[in-house]
């Protein structure tokens, strides 16, 4: 008779602080014609389902000027920060995913990638394209939610670009920004809350976060406009004051300074399936 091995019974918890957040910013399906340079604070993951060879879009990589020429059955993963200009042509049609997937309150996996991520799979062009017909819209998000992590998935950095440990010294800055941020926050009231002059603040964020304390606030805000800007009982007006910008006229100003769109016009796109 062998002998008899006795295993140790073992619980093994993993800490939740150490977890990336999936959120969309906006889901839709396209054939316009626009020419425009923008840089986004969130990913894009673009699956072209048409394209004409002879009239076809073409997105530059406005820091390397590196063009690339809309291709049918290509996916596309352009990350967050991306320079890029876009020539969008009625030759093209294209469904798009833009999210954020943050390791911390704008932090983003993909922070710090400067490439584009181009893959030809005209499988999964068609099986979003598929996903896209889904008649309950709650299950066509989750499976999109799938598919767009799948693909970072394949693609996940090496390395992330923060020390995370320099970033939550900045909690409450970050989560004051979260809640009650609005066009009228400025880097005094955000250094107060950490009791810093304004210079060292300014100084110490930047080393942590690699950008501005008022480059963060700006970026947070726009996002917050533009998930304000789908809902469909919204409107520019209304989102302007409820962010509490001076005028419509000044937020859509800033609108289009960071998207290449008007508010109108990303209103109007973020309908296109609907």
């Amino acid at each position: 008779m062998g002998n008899i091995i006795l295993k140790s019974a073992f619980y093994h918890s993993f800490s939740l602080m150490e977890q990336s957040r999936f959120t969309f910013v906006n889901v839709f399906h396209e054939s316009v014609e626009f020419d425009r340079n923008y840089t986004l604070p969130f990913n894009m993951l673009d699956s072209c389902i048409r394209s004409d060879g002879e009239n076809a879009s073409i997105a530059t990589d406005l820091r390397t000027g590196e063009k690339l020429v809309s291709r049918r059955g290509t996916l596309t993963f352009i990350p967050c920060h991306f320079q890029g200009r876009y020539q969008h042509t009625l030759a093209n049609e294209r469904v798009n995913i833009h999210f954020k997937l943050e390791i911390y309150p704008g932090i983003d996996v993909f922070d710090g990638i400067k490439r584009r991520i181009v893959e030809y799979s005209p499988e999964e062009c068609e099986e979003l394209k598929a996903i896209f017909q889904v008649q309950d819209r709650i299950f066509m998000l989750s499976r999109c939610q799938e598919f767009a992590l799948r693909f970072c998935h394949r693609h996940w950095p090496d390395h992330y670009e923060f020390n995370l440990e320099k970033t939550r010294r900045f909690d409450p800055v970050i989560h004051y920004i979260l809640e009650k941020g609005n066009a009228k926050t400025e880097v005094p009231e955000l250094a107060g809350l950490m009791r810093r002059s304004v210079g060292n603040f300014s100084r110490e964020f930047s080393a942590a976060f690699h950008v501005s304390a008022k480059s963060y606030l700006q970026r947070e805000l726009f996002k917050k406009a533009s998930i304000l800007l789908t809902a469909p009982e919204s409107s520019v007006k209304l989102v302007a004051a409820q962010l509490n910008f001076s005028s419509e006229f000044y937020f859509s100003k800033f609108f289009k300074r960071l998207s290449g769109l008007s508010p109108a016009e990303y209103r109007k796109g973020a309908y296109v399936m609907k």
